[in-house]
């Protein structure tokens, strides 16, 4: 059995494919995924994944929110077909670190089913960490590594606009 710190939070999917939960400092998080198609047909069954949190307020360390979110991830990833595209600019500094968390969650929970590909844009003092993620048995896969390294290689400050 589970201990109560690697149990994720209740959460609420409150339309589809956007979810939100409390952690126990009373901090409301929103989990949403957002289609990639309306802007890149090419990237068919690709939702930008993004967390936010209300506030500011710092709060300790919580294993908790990792194990909602990889929760939550494994809901996502339960159509073969989706895949899932992190971005982390540097609008306010905290990219790196918000890299190092998400691949430290998907080295410990990843069970091997899932792939990533990761790239890194500049322009100027600007940053973009972008990583895609999707099943090994996703039979799209080659088109969505295509895809991906097309975007990286074009302009894409209009993702995060």
């Amino acid at each position: 059995m589970a201990s109560p710190s690697q149990l994720p939070y209740e959460y609420e999917e409150i339309v589809e494919l956007n979810y939100e939960f409390v952690n126990r400092d009373g901090i409301r998080y929103h989990l949403y995924f957002t289609p990639m198609d309306v802007l890149y047909p090419d990237m068919v069954n690709t939702y930008s994944f993004n967390i936010e949190r209300e506030g500011s307020t710092p709060h300790s360390i919580d294993r908790r929110i990792a194990a909602t979110v990889i929760d939550i991830l494994n809901r996502f990833f339960e159509k073969v077909e989706n895949a899932m595209i992190m971005v982390c600019d540097n609008t306010d500094g905290k990219q790196e670190k918000r890299r190092v968390l998400f691949n430290r969650w998907f080295d410990f929970y990843n069970d091997g089913t899932l792939s990533s590909r990761s790239a890194e844009v500049r322009e100027g003092y600007y940053q973009l960490l972008v990583s895609i993620y999707f099943k090994n048995d996703n039979p799209n896969k080659q088109q969505l590594v295509s895809s991906f390294n097309e975007l990286m290689s074009r302009d894409i400050y209009e993702i995060v606009v």
